[in-house]
C-alpha cells in the first residue's frame, strides 16, 4: 500500500495574509526525529525488545546485545560452581585470565606442580573452586576454549577481518572431536560440540558445521546458552549454503526462544528473508504450528517500516498473548505516525488548518479502512487477558480514533483504559492522548477550551521540562520534550493560525522554544512573518495587565517577550526610514548595544567589527542621529553622513545589525524577485547612492566631491546583478561564461571613468587606489 506522505501535507494550505521577511536568524531544524510523534516508543514496557522500538533514522535503536552472550555464559559458570564463584570472579576466570595461568592450575591439580600464578588468579573464587573440587574436565574445557577463541572471534572495531589460519583451525577441530568423545558429562559434550560447530563455521566448512550440529548437539538434552548459540551457527551455515528458508526458520526460532543474541538473530533473519511473495510461499510453510508461524511473522514485522495492520491481526489470531505483541503494537502506531504525520515541523507561515488530526479529506477511503481495522484489532487485543500491558491497546485505539476524528470512540477507549491497571508509562501516554483528544474535539480554541486543557498542558510541560529534566541525554526524556514541542507547534499553533489568532500562535511557538527547540524560534517567526500592525497588536497583548490562567501559564513558559517585539517594531520602522516612530518604539524598552560605528567611512566593504573600533551605538541612537541629519538637507557634510548611514545598514555595510538580525554570507549582488522597498535598498544601495549624489551636487570641495563620487561608484556596483547558477538550468559552462562577463563589467564601472578623470589628482583618489582592488583593476585595465 502506498501511504500518503503526511496529513499536514494534505491539508488545504490557505496561508495567513502576512508578509514574509528574510532578515531573522537562520536556525537549524531539530534533527532528533524526522517524523511527528505523540506516542511513547517505550510505552510497551518490554525492555528486552528495546533495540527494535521504531526508529526511522537508524536501523536499530540500540546495537548492543542485552543481556550479552558473555554475561549469560559467565552466569552459567557461576551456577556450575554452585555460586562458590561469584559472577565477577567467573567473568575474570573465564573471560580474562590467560590460558597459561589455567595450564599452571591444571598441572598443579594433576601433577602436584607448584601453582605459579598471580595473586589475582590465586585469590579468585573460581580458582578456589577448582582447588577444592579438582574438576579437571571443566578446567580442561576452558583451556581448550581459550585456544579456539582467537580463531572464531570477530574484530568489530577493525577494518581488517580477523585472520583465520585454516590449518590450525582444522587441528583444533580434530582435537575438539577427540575431547567430545572423551567427555564424561553431557554438559561438556554440549560445550565441545559447540566449539566444533563454531570452528567448522568460521573455517567456511558450512556443510560440516550443519552435520556436526546434527550429530553432536541436536540430541543433547542439556539446557543452556550454548544450545541456541549452536543452532544459530547451523542457521548461519545454511544461509551460506543458500538454504535461506531453512536458515530464516531457525533464526526465528532462536529469536523467540531466548534473549541471547536477539539482535544477531534479527539481523540474520532479515538477510535471509526476501520482502516479496516468496516469504509466504517458501518460508512460512516451514513452521510446524501456529506458534512458530506467529513467531516468524513477528520477526518479519519487526523488519518492516511500513504500516502493516493485517500482519498484526494474523499474529494475534495465531498466538494470542505473545510477549512481543506490546512492542509490535507501539511500533505499528509509530509507523502510522510516520506515514500520516510525516514532516519536519510546520512550514512558515503555518497553513490554516484545524489541528494536525482534525483535517477533512486528508485520508483516502483505503487508508481510513486500514485505520479502522487497526482500531478493531486493538479492541480485540484489549479484551484478551492473555496479552500483557492490557491498557496499552485501548489507549492506542483512542489515539488512532483521534486521527480518524472519531472523538466519541476515542473517549470511550480512554474511559475503558482508565479502569485498567496502567504502568507509569501508560499513565503518561493516557494523559497525552487525552490532551490530544480534548484539543481536537473542541471546535474552537476559545477560553472554555483553553481552561479545559490547561491542567493537562501543565502536566505535559512538567513532564517535558520540569523536575524530571535530566542533565545528561536520555532518549525517552528527549522524546517527551519532543511531544511537548509537537503539541505546541503542530497542534495548538496550527489551531490558532486557523482561527486567525496569530498572537497565541506566536506564543505557542515561544512555549516550544523553552524546550530548547531551535526552529523556528518565536521571535524569529515574528520577525519573518509579522507586519508592523500585527507586531504592534502582539506588543499590546504582551503588555496587558489582566490575563486568564491559561494565558498566564503560556506567558510564564515563553521565550517571546515584549522587549524583543518592541525592538522588532522599531527595527521595522528603521527599514522604512520612519525615524519618529522608530524612536518612539525603541524608547519603550532597553536597547541592545551594537559595537560598531554606523557612520564609519570605509573604502572597502567589511561586515565584522574592526580591531580597535571603540565606537558603539544603539538602534535608538542611530535613529535619533539620522533624524537630526535629515533636518540639514542643504549641508553636504550632513548629506554625506546620511549616505554613510544608509549604506552601512545594507548587506555590504559595516553596521548591518541595525536593520537586520541575520546576514547570510552567500547573498549579495542580487536583488530578490518581488523584493520589498527595503530589500531593494538592502541589496542595491539605491537610498545611499541618492544621498551621496545629493551631497556631490552641493559639495564645493574637490576632496568631498571625490568621496561622494567614489561612494556612488561603490553603490552602483551593487546594482549590477550577479548571474546565478540556477539562471542557466545548472549549465556550468554557460554560467561560468556569464560570471566572467559579469566581473569584467563589474570592474569596468562607468563612474570610475569620471572619478579618475575629475578627481585623479586628489589625496582621496590616491588613497582609494591603494585600498580598492576594483578601482586598481580598472586603472590597470585588468
Amino acid at each position: 500500500m502506498k501511504w500518503r506522505a503526511s496529513i499536514t501535507a494534505c491539508i488545504s494550505c490557505i496561508f495567513l495574509a502576512i508578509p514574509n521577511n528574510i532578515f531573522s536568524c537562520a536556525d537549524v531544524e531539530d534533527a532528533y526525529s524526522s517524523f511527528i510523534s505523540f506516542f511513547n516508543k517505550y510505552a510497551a514496557e518490554t525492555p528486552v525488545y528495546a533495540p527494535f522500538y521504531f526508529a526511522d533514522l537508524q536501523f536499530l535503536r540500540d546495537e548492543e546485545e542485552w543481556p550479552s552472550t558473555a554475561e549469560a555464559l559467565v552466569k552459567e559458570w557461576s551456577v556450575f560452581t554452585k555460586e562458590q564463584a561469584t559472577q565477577k570472579d567467573a567473568n575474570a576466570f573465564v573471560m580474562k585470565f590467560s590460558r597459561k595461568d589455567l595450564v599452571s592450575l591444571y598441572d598443579h591439580l594433576e601433577n602436584g606442580k607448584s601453582l605459579a600464578v598471580p595473586d589475582s588468579v590465586k585469590n579468585n573464587g573460581m580458582t578456589r573452586f577448582f582447588l577444592e573440587h579438582k574438576d579437571l574436565e571443566a578446567l580442561g574445557y576452558l583451556m581448550y576454549a581459550k585456544q579456539v577463541e582467537p580463531y572464531v572471534t570477530r574484530e568489530y572495531n577493525s577494518w581488517d577481518a580477523t585472520p583465520r589460519d585454516s590449518i590450525k583451525m582444522n587441528g583444533l577441530l580434530k582435537n575438539g572431536l577427540q575431547l567430545y568423545r572423551a567427555a564424561k558429562s553431557p554438559v561438556f559434550r554440549l560445550k565441545y560440540g559447540y566449539q566444533v560447530v563454531r570452528l567448522a563455521h568460521y573455517n567456511h566448512q558450512y556443510a560440516d558445521a550443519v552435520r556436526y550440529y546434527d550429530e553432536l548437539v541436536s540430541g543433547n538434552p542439556t539446557p543452556g546458552v550454548l544450545q541456541l548459540m549452536s543452532l544459530g551457527l547451523k542457521a548461519g551455515a545454511l544461509y551460506q549454503l543458500d538454504r535461506k528458508p531453512e536458515a530464516a526458520y531457525i533464526f526465528s526460532q532462536a529469536f523467540n526462544a531466548t534473549n541471547i543474541k536477539k539482535i544477531a538473530n534479527f539481523n540474520s533473519f532479515g538477510w535471509a528473508v526476501p520482502r516479496d511473495e516468496r516469504f509466504q510461499k517458501e518460508y512460512l510453510p516451514l513452521c510446524k504450528n501456529d506458534q512458530e508461524k506467529a513467531g516468524m511473522l513477528a520477526l518479519y514485522s519487526l523488519g518492516n517500516d511500513d504500516p502493516d495492520v493485517p500482519v498484526l491481526e494474523e499474529i494475534h489470531q495465531l498466538n494470542p498473548g505473545m510477549d512481543i505483541m506490546p512492542t509490535l503494537v507501539v511500533r505499528e502506531i509509530n509507523k502510522i505516525e510516520m506515514a500520516f504525520l510525516h514532516g519536519f515541523g510546520m512550514s512558515l507561515p503555518p497553513a490554516k488548518q484545524n489541528g494536525i488530526f482534525a483535517t477533512s479529506g486528508a485520508l483516502s477511503a483505503e487508508e481510513t479502512a486500514t485505520l479502522n481495522a487497526f482500531v478493531k484489532t486493538l479492541e480485540a487485543l484489549s479484551v484478551n487477558k492473555k496479552n500483557g500491558e492490557q491498557a496499552l491497546y485501548p489507549i492506542g485505539a483512542a489515539y488512532i480514533s483521534c486521527m480518524l476524528k472519531d472523538y466519541r470512540n476515542a473517549n470511550r477507549f480512554l474511559t475503558a483504559a482508565k479502569k485498567m491497571k496502567r504502568s507509569p508509562r501508560l499513565e503518561d501516554q493516557w494523559m497525552l492522548t487525552n490532551l490530544l483528544v480534548a484539543i481536537n474535539e473542541s471546535t474552537r480554541m476559545d477560553a472554555v477550551a483553553e481552561q479545559k486543557i490547561l491542567p493537562s498542558l501543565q502536566w505535559l510541560w512538567k513532564k517535558a521540562n520540569g523536575e524530571q529534566r535530566r542533565s545528561e541525554s536520555d532518549p525517552e526524556q528527549d522524546q517527551w520534550i519532543s511531544f511537548f514541542k509537537n503539541v505546541m507547534v503542530e497542534v495548538l499553533a496550527a489551531r490558532y493560525a486557523a482561527q486567525g489568532d496569530i498572537n497565541r500562535m506566536a506564543l505557542a511557538y515561544g512555549a516550544a522554544d523553552k524546550t530548547n527547540w531551535v526552529y523556528p524560534t518565536a521571535i524569529n517567526y515574528v520577525r519573518d512573518s509579522f507586519s508592523i500592525p500585527q507586531a504592534t497588536a502582539l506588543y499590546g497583548f504582551l503588555t496587558g495587565k489582566r490575563f486568564s490562567s491559561f494565558e498566564s501559564f503560556i506567558l510564564g513558559i515563553n521565550t517571546l517577550d515584549r522587549q524583543d517585539v518592541a525592538d522588532y517594531i522599531g527595527t521595522a520602522y528603521l527599514r522604512v526610514y520612519d525615524y519618529n516612530k522608530a524612536i518612539d518604539w525603541l524608547s519603550k524598552e532597553d536597547n541592545t548595544v551594537i559595537e560598531k560605528d554606523p557612520f564609519k567611512e570605509l573604502l572597502y566593504d567589511r561586515e565584522e567589527r574592526l580591531a580597535g573600533d571603540a565606537v558603539t551605538t544603539t538602534k535608538l541612537a542611530y535613529a535619533k542621529k539620522m533624524k537630526s541629519l535629515l533636518a540639514k538637507q542643504d549641508d553636504p557634510d550632513a548629506l554625506y553622513q546620511l549616505g554613510l548611514g544608509y549604506y552601512n545598514i545594507t548587506y555590504y555595510g559595516y553596521a548591518w545589525e541595525l536593520a537586520t538580525y541575520f546576514r547570510s554570507g552567500s547573498d549579495g549582488y542580487v536583488i530578490p524577485q518581488q523584493a520589498s522597498a527595503f530589500e531593494k535598498d538592502y541589496y542595491g544601495c539605491f537610498k545611499a547612492k541618492s544621498y551621496f549624489e545629493k551631497a556631490l551636487s552641493r559639495a564645493t570641495n574637490a576632496e568631498m566631491k571625490a568621496k561622494c563620487l567614489f561612494m556612488m561608484a561603490r553603490c552602483s556596483q551593487k546594482e549590477l546583478r550577479k548571474p546565478q547558477y540556477e539562471d542557466f538550468n545548472y549549465n556550468y559552462d554557460l554560467y561560468d561564461q556569464k560570471v566572467k562577463a559579469y566581473y569584467k563589467a563589474f570592474k569596468k564601472n562607468p563612474l570610475f571613468i569620471q572619478y579618475q578623470k575629475d578627481y585623479g589628482g586628489t589625496r582621496f583618489y590616491k588613497e582609494t587606489l591603494t585600498r580598492c582592488s576594483y578601482l586598481r583593476d580598472f586603472v590597470n585595465k585588468k
